[in-house]
Order: C-alpha cells, then sequence, then structure tokens
C-alpha cells in the first residue's frame, strides 16, 4: 500500500509502513515512541519524510540539496550486493582497501541519516538486507568487521567496526527494534573492552596504541549508543578524555589536535605529531560532546582555524579535496555559530553539489578522482565518496544532540 508523503512541496508515493520483513531480520518492533529521549535524539532525521510541511520546511536543506542526496541514495540502492551487503570495490574505479563492513555501515548511515529505516518508506528492504548482513558477520566477541584481506585487515578493522556500530546502534535508536539491541549493545562492549588502557583511546588493533582518528569514530559509535539508550561504561568515555589530553597540541592549546603523539619519527609517520585541521576537527567534536558548548574559547578558536581550510578542490598539482575532513569539520562549525555555518555550508554545497554525476550507469554518485582527486579516492573509492559527500549533506537533521544543546539556529 501506498501512502503520499510530502517532501519538497511534492507528494511522493512510499510505500506504507513495512510490517513483513522476518526473513530479513528475527523481528520488528513498532516505532519508537515520540515523547521518548531516544526519539528526541533521532527525531530531526525521522521528521525529515514527515507529511506535515511546517516541520519539514524547518527541517530541509534547499530543494536542489534534498534532490541531490535523494539521487545520491538512489544510487547508493541500485550498488547493494544481493546479501545485503555494499563493496568498495566494482564501481569504476580501482580501490586499494575492502571492507564491506564499513562500505555496508556507511551506505547505511547515509539512508538512515535522511529519515529511512528497515521499518519504514521506500527503502525499508534495502535497509533491513543491510543491517541483516551486518549482524550476520558480527563475532562472538561483538566484533562487526568480516575479515576481508591481510593488508585490509591491519589498516581498516577498527575504523570499519565504529563506522558499522553506528549505523547498527542508530537503527535500532530511531526503530526500538528489539532485534536489534543486543546486537548494538555487544558492538558497543567490543569498543569498550579493545580501548587502550593506558592512552585511552583505539588504532588498529586492539590495544596497541591509539590515534585521533580511529577514536573520533568510535565516539561517535558509543555516544549513538547512549542517545539510543544502551550502556556505555563511563570508563571508557574517562579513557577518551585521557586521549585527548594526550593528543592535544600542548597543555597551553587545547583547540587543537593531533593524530598521534607518539608516531615514530620517521620520514614516513612523523607528521602524525603535528597539528592539522581534520584531527582538530574530529578532536573537538569529542570534546563538544563531552560538554564543549559553542561559547568555549577553544571551540571558537577551532571554528576559525577550520574555516581557514574550508571545503576546496584545489588543483592536480595541489590538491585539497577531503570529503572526510568535511564530514568532521562541518559537525564542529555547524555546532559553532550561525555565521561561520554559513560561510562554510557555503563552500561545502559548491563543491560537493557541482560535481554529482548527473548521467549515465554512475549517475547520483560523486567520483573519487574527478575534478580533483579526494585524498582518500584511491584507498576507498566510489561509494566512500558519495556515502560521505550525502552525510554532510544531512546534517541539518542526522546530527546528534550534545549535552548543551542551545545550537544556533541555521534555519
Amino acid at each position: 500500500m501506498l501512502v503520499a508523503v510530502m517532501i519538497l512541496g511534492q507528494a511522493v508515493m512510499l510505500p506504507k509502513v513495512v510490517d513483513a520483513v522476518d526473513d530479513l531480520l528475527p523481528s520488528v518492533a513498532n516505532p519508537v515512541d515520540p515523547t521518548s529521549a531516544t526519539a528526541f535524539a533521532f527525531h530531526r532525521r525521522m521528521a525529515r519524510l514527515s507529511d506535515d510541511a511546517d516541520v519539514t520546511s524547518k527541517l530541509l536543506n534547499s530543494p536542489k540539496v534534498e534532490q541531490s542526496i535523494e539521487r545520491g541514495l538512489a544510487y547508493l540502492v541500485s550498488r547493494q550486493n544481493s546479501q545485503g551487503s555494499w563493496s568498495f570495490q566494482g564501481h569504476g574505479n580501482d580501490v586499494i582497501l575492502q571492507s564491506d563492513t564499513a562500505a555496508t555501515g556507511l551506505c547505511l548511515l547515509a539512508l538512515q541519516g535522511a529519515g529511512y529505516t528497515h521499518i519504514q518508506h521506500q527503502h525499508s528492504e534495502d535497509v533491513a538486507k543491510g543491517l541483516k548482513f551486518l549482524i550476520d558477520h558480527q563475532a562472538a566477541d561483538g566484533d562487526l568487521y568480516r575479515r576481508e584481506n591481510e593488508i585490509s585487515d591491519n589498516a581498516v578493522a577498527f575504523y570499519s567496526h565504529a563506522i558499522a556500530a553506528m549505523a547498527l546502534i542508530e537503527a535500532y535508536g530511531m526503530t526500538r527494534d528489539a532485534a536489534l539491541r543486543e546486537a548494538s549493545q555487544r558492538a558497543i562492549d567490543f569498543i569498550a573492552q579493545t580501548q587502550h588502557k593506558k592512552r585511552g583511546g583505539w588504532r588498529y588493533t586492539p590495544q596497541v596504541s591509539a590515534d585521533t582518528s580511529v577514536t573520533g569514530w568510535m565516539m561517535l559509535a558509543l555516544k549513538s549508543g547512549e542517545a539510543s539508550g544502551l550502556v556505555v561504561p563511563s570508563e571508557t568515555y574517562d579513557g577518551i578524555k585521557t586521549w585527548l589530553e594526550l593528543a592535544r597540541q600542548s597543555d597551553q592549546r587545547e583547540d587543537r589536535y593531533r593524530y598521534n603523539p607518539y608516531a615514530p619519527s620517521t620520514e614516513a609517520t612523523v607528521h602524525g605529531r603535528m597539528v592539522t585541521p581534520t584531527m582538530t576537527a574530529s578532536g573537538v567534536l569529542m570534546r563538544m560532546h563531552f560538554g564543549w558548548d559553542r561559547e568555549h574559547p577553544a571551540v571558537i578558536s577551532a571554528a576559525d582555524y577550520l574555516l581557514e581550510h574550508r571545503p576546496r578542490l584545489g588543483t592536480p598539482a595541489n590538491p585539497h579535496r577531503d570529503v572526510y575532513y568535511w564530514f568532521f569539520a562541518s559537525q564542529v562549525v555547524y555546532y559553532a555559530s550561525t555565521d561561520r555555518w554559513a560561510q562554510w555550508n557555503l563552500d561545502l554545497q559548491n563543491v560537493i553539489l557541482t560535481y554529482q554525476i548527473s548521467a549515465g550507469p554512475h549517475a547520483g554518485s560523486w567520483s573519487p578522482d574527478f575534478p580533483i582527486d579526494d585524498r582518500w579516492g584511491d584507498t576507498s573509492g566510489r561509494i566512500f565518496e558519495t556515502s560521505m559527500s550525502l552525510l554532510c549533506l544531512e546534517i541539518y537533521y542526522r546530527h546528534l544532540p550534545l549535552p548543551k544543546a542551545s545550537l544556533p539556529d541555521h534555519r
């Protein structure tokens, strides 16, 4: 049965709530109670598909952006594997790393970030199949990463778990489907158990060093769990705070962050000790989830620093395209202030919307190497580029609430 849903002022026919996906997941619960704390955490994205024009007018981007999002999501759905997963390989570009776990997690995050769940709306079965893939491959200790090859296993296992955990947990938080709770909690438990005991972060393997990049993804997964009513040990958060103290530039500078202050001092790795915009964005976003508000001097300083590195493509000889950086930095600047966000978002939408593929077999996607190579394009490819671009565009409604939630009014 189809129902009319208003999106961008037009009636779009979407499937009514799906009540029969028992072959995909063990059971389907009723949608989340709208009065619960969990509903508040995810209410903006869920309201995106509301048929109430007064609600959607306060949430949505411009029609151009919303149409871009829908085209991007349609491309991702068209690339789903028969068993429910997505892959970085096989989309017109050679890709170094392999992780169906991460690819599936990112695609689910993009779909769920736009309000689509395994219970409601047109992509429900696609989301359900993706979630089933993650759960079917979850290990007994809660690890969601499915082993691929030695290079990938050594480089992206923890990234992949964190991303997949976010997707699984947010599916639970958005729907309260009891079938997802145990797997979601076990994914959190795995994060807590693999944290470095002294440094407090994560890197590539359990309790072996730490870095701000992997730790940032783990933090987002934990915060999704907390917002979904799952159990996150306070000691795990304490450990992350320890890492942030270690990773900041100095005792006097808590507004700048490094990838790994313990990086070996070799030509290939010493850059990890240096402050970068990407690690500053990740570090400050974690601080904001721990309670820094937009009036905090370090937040203001960091946002201004990020604005000095606004989204831009650069040139083939000096590329600056980096959708990974844009994802983290966009959240910091969005939370920081209306004026800064207006400057940032103008450039962000310009570089993303302008180069979405408009025709051909990859219509709706973003190329990892056109018009300029993305920093991570050769490692993760078109599915990564497309899902991360969508997450950037969805920021108005997919962001999680902060502890001090007096956010700027960007509408």
